[in-house]
């Protein structure tokens, strides 16, 4: 008899957790909002804890990325270039500055995505924000196996999904 796979799990104090492949099943298939032409919308408030525990001067010293959303220099000067700014590293530090280039670059991403016949949802927006969107092109058009997502990356997206279904509980 073949033992069946449970997809989800229950934690000690009765928290349910549901498998990452389920998950991403579950977004890849329901994505109401990039099927009716909307943009995909994503919780600034949980990336921002995944990203920096919500805290403004965040800098990581290995990967190069600044303030709450961690933004890097080349998403700084591309939103610089783009938008006609002159922000600096330094702007990074305000809140108000990182979140509008966050938000920037989620819509680019979608268009980006969108450009290399992508599609836009909340797996590959996120995977592309995390590891970066060449990794994701890549990626996908080698088959778009949830388990060949880095365990980084995986991980980035079950923190997501636990931060946003927490928040919707406590709603």
């Amino acid at each position: 008899m073949e033992k069946k796979k449970k997809f989800y799990r229950i934690s000690r104090r009765g928290q349910v957790f549901v498998s990452f492949l389920c998950l991403v099943a579950a977004f890849a298939v329901f994505q109401p909002a990039a099927c009716a032409g909307a943009p995909l919308a994503i919780d600034l408030q949980a990336i921002r804890l995944i990203e920096s525990s919500n805290v403004p001067d965040a800098v990581n010293e290995a990967t190069g990325c600044y303030g709450l959303y961690q933004i890097s220099e080349i998403c700084l000067e591309d939103f610089n270039q783009i938008q006609g700014t002159e922000y600096r590293i330094s702007d990074l530090f305000d809140p108000r500055v990182n979140e509008q280039i966050a938000s920037w670059y989620f819509r680019r991403i979608a268009q980006m995505l969108a450009h290399f016949d992508i599609p836009v949802t909340l797996t590959t927006v996120l995977a592309s924000y995390n590891w970066g969107i060449g990794h994701v092109v890549s990626w996908y058009r080698g088959g778009a196996a949830p388990q060949e997502l880095p365990r980084e990356t995986r991980r980035y997206l079950d923190k997501y999904v636990n931060l946003i279904s927490r928040s919707a509980v406590l709603s």
